[in-house]
């Protein structure tokens, strides 16, 4: 799962909307249509607060129910939300819905434009990076009082650790709706045509028992591989492994005995520790050459359904679409530094604070994320390991690929009280609230990194006290 960087100084460098600029047009299921582009700046930001407080002076309407939910993600997503709302009309069949789509990773700057144009929808499916961020601008409904309320939820019932993702200032703000464990994918098939053993489900590999695996499985157009003399990293055709370097790289920093967020709110990424994963992460590609590199340039998407990359460090939100593309899958834990972490992370359904109808967007992403009939549909999709436990045995011993002791793997990562870790654990915050912040401002230097131009002990002096200030005060210094 890649991050897309926007603008903080800006907030947002956004696209308008077909139509009347910011509104998004109201009927059935579809993709936005980009028309022109505009920058939504800090006016637009108060004019969000400003919708925000008239919208929720407004009073609901009689039955029966319109609710306007937006969607993100893909037409993978967008068919598995049309399964639930058609099986949630069951139910209710007095709701009707008013449905936007934005595909692609520009979900946030479409939905901010709806809200300060008084379009806001009354509930979305949100992304892990930006769901605090909207919370501390006024715009996500704190859910504890509609879940304490509902004799139906028991946290008990919930897989642990799931809801650390929602979690801000002790309130959650979303229900998970998708996602689940990070693990590393490989491609049986891959492996088979290289002669190459698949990796023991039961072992965790160390960096180095993935590099030379990895190594195995790189070849370039000629056939040789980075053991081989004469391997040419500028013309590979296929990687042996696909890192994570957006929201699996504290897998990574973590496993390697550093930390990034401490209890006391200073962020130690200039440690031995964190210099050496970070520099590891980008010598796959700049040393290593079985990993893609910035510094060598593909022409071609290097993901497991094009059948180019034998490993990739992903999420199970993937099986689904994966399977569907012919790839054989199997799955293995992340590789470690000097000890086994694991991390995974669920995205979440939000509510807006403006809604007039707050109560029945409440009861739809419940039954879309929290009811065993809801959430059952985007199992069997692939697209979540389920979060409560009633299903998990189903998920488990679903039909192969992978198989149900892959599959188990999934549970083992946040269940594993000695190896889960989430970003903020030790002052009990994602992030603090600020992750598409920290994307934005981090992403200059990550890019500096994996090109080559600079190693981590170069960038870290400079990053550490930015990265200290956005996370106490939502603020990144301009000097």
């Amino acid at each position: 799962m890649n991050e897309k960087r926007f603008s903080r100084r800006d907030f947002i460098r956004a696209t308008a909307l077909a139509g009347t600029g910011a509104a998004l047009a109201a009927c059935a299921p579809k993709e936005v249509v980009v028309t022109k582009e505009v920058v939504v700046t800090q006016e637009v930001v108060k004019e969000v607060e400003k919708t925000v407080e008239v919208m929720v002076t407004a009073v609901p309407e009689t039955k029966p129910v319109k609710l306007n939910f937006f969607n993100r993600g893909g037409e993978y997503v967008f068919q598995t939300m049309d399964l639930q709302i058609a099986e949630f009309k069951k139910r209710f069949p007095n709701y009707e819905f008013e449905l936007n789509s934005v595909a692609g990773y520009s979900h946030q700057e479409a939905l901010l434009m709806m809200l300060a144009a008084g379009t806001g929808p009354d509930c979305w499916f949100d992304s892990v990076r930006t769901t605090g961020m909207l919370a501390r601008r006024g715009v996500v409904e704190p859910l504890d009082d509609y879940l304490a309320a509902n004799p139906d939820f028991k946290m008990e019932n919930f897989t642990e650790n799931t809801f650390s993702c929602q979690t801000y200032d002790g309130k959650i703000w979303g229900i998970p709706w998708d996602s689940g464990a990070l693990l590393l994918f490989y491609n049986k098939n891959l492996f088979d045509e290289a002669k190459v053993e698949y990796p023991d489900p039961k072992k965790w590999m160390t960096w180095d028992e993935l590099i030379e695996l990895a190594k195995k499985l790189t070849f370039d157009m000629d056939g040789r591989t980075p053991n081989d003399p004469g391997f040419d990293p500028g013309r590979v055709k296929q990687y042996g492994l696909l890192p994570d370097t957006g929201h699996g790289r504290q897998t990574y920093i973590w496993s390697n005995g550093a930390e990034i967020i401490e209890a006391d709110m200073t962020m130690p990424i200039d440690t031995p520790e964190f210099i050496e994963a970070m520099n590891w992460l980008a010598d796959l590609g700049l040393k290593h050459f079985c990993s893609p590199s910035a510094k060598y340039q593909t022409a071609q998407e290097i993901v497991l359904p094009s059948m180019n990359v034998a490993m990739e460090h992903g999420g199970v939100w993937s099986i689904g679409e994966y399977v569907d593309a012919g790839v054989n899958l199997g799955m293995v834990q992340v590789p470690y530094g000097k000890k086994p972490i694991s991390y995974g992370q669920y995205s979440p359904m939000c509510i807006f604070t403006g809604s007039p109808y707050k109560q029945e967007a409440f009861n739809f992403i419940y039954f879309c994320t929290a009811d065993p009939v809801g959430q059952q549909i985007i199992v069997e999709r692939g697209q979540l390991q389920p979060t409560l436990k009633s299903l998990r045995e189903a998920y488990i011993n679903g039909t192969p690929p992978p198989t149900a002791e892959e599959r188990q793997l999934a549970f083992d990562v946040f269940e594993n009280k000695d190896t889960y870790r989430w970003p903020g654990d030790k002052i009990g915050s994602y992030w603090g609230g600020w992750y598409q912040y920290f994307i934005d401002l981090w992403d200059p230097y990550l890019t500096d990194l994996l090109i080559g131009n600079k190693r981590w002990e170069d960038i870290a002096p400079e990053l550490r006290p930015k990265s200290e200030a956005l996370l106490k005060t939502g603020e990144v210094p301009t000097t």
